[in-house]
């Protein structure tokens, strides 16, 4: 599979950097978006490739995923060293104590599962997916007017509760009690782990974001190192883009053939 040669050559200058964080989405980067959530799988050579990436020295691969730590370790496999961050920033795999919510946002949830159930009834075929800080509305395979009446409904759920976070997707909605976001969460992890540059790929809105984070790191050196992906179409502010998930792990390999010589040569 070929790569845009401008790819090529910015992930050889990412490979060159002492320390770096290669990060990920899951859903529609690694594995293929599919009906249902629990079915998806990541493509051949993907995690193969990370996990050789992570145990390169100065090499620290996370997973940044909209899904909760359970289902995303259980669906992709992963094992330590890869790092997860899951409920768009919110958990993390180094902390197991995992997501505290207070009595107020507790009572909030409540409130949501009660209206978004509420939803469904009224445009079946829609699905809620549980997750520890929110619910998804998911509508994919649904005919497009209902589906859009659907994430309709649940969107006015947000607008009616102001203290929920709304955050719209392909065919999906997400109402969350509380959030981080992706690009806050990378950045945060690219400060304390003190890395020189982080690569992050993604398909999706909250992609767009962590994208635009990076690009606004205050640590101006690294934001210039960074390397953005999008993966698919639609209008995107990363930096480089690749037409599907078996085209990213062919980046993922390029980067790790170009760091591994690297490391091999003492550099």
């Amino acid at each position: 599979m070929t790569l845009d040669p401008a790819l090529v050559d910015a992930l050889g200058a990412f490979a060159a950097h002492p320390r770096v964080l290669v990060a990920t989405d899951f859903d529609g980067a690694l594995a293929p978006l599919v009906l249902d959530p629990m079915d998806s799988r990541p493509v051949e050579g993907g995690m193969e490739s990370l996990a050789a990436l992570a145990d390169l020295p100065g090499t620290t691969v996370a997973l940044v995923s909209g899904r909760a730590l359970g289902p995303l370790r259980q669906l992709s496999g992963a094992q330590d060293p890869l790092l997860l961050i899951g409920s768009h920033g919110a958990e993390d795999s180094r902390r197991p104590d995992g997501l505290a919510l207070s009595e107020e946002q507790r009572t909030l949830l409540t409130q949501l599962e009660d209206a978004l159930r509420a939803v469904v009834e009224q445009h079946p075929g829609a699905r809620i997916e549980d997750k520890p800080a929110g619910r998804v509305l998911h509508t994919r395979g649904l005919p497009p007017e209902v589906s859009g009446a659907a994430l309709a409904a649940a969107t006015a759920v947000g607008e009616r509760h102001t203290s929920l976070v709304v955050t719209p997707g392909k065919e999906v909605v997400e109402l969350a009690v509380a959030h981080v976001g992706k690009g806050v969460a990378l950045v945060a992890l690219a400060e304390e782990l003190g890395v020189d540059a982080v690569l992050y790929a993604g398909d999706d809105v909250t992609d767009e974001h962590a994208f635009v984070a990076l690009a606004q790191d205050t640590d101006l050196a690294r934001a210039e190192r960074r390397l953005t992906i999008r993966v698919g179409d639609g209008e995107s502010a990363a930096q480089h883009r690749v037409n599907d998930e078996r085209a990213l792990v062919r980046a993922f390999e390029v980067l790790l053939s170009a760091r591994a010589g690297r490391s091999n040569d003492g550099g």
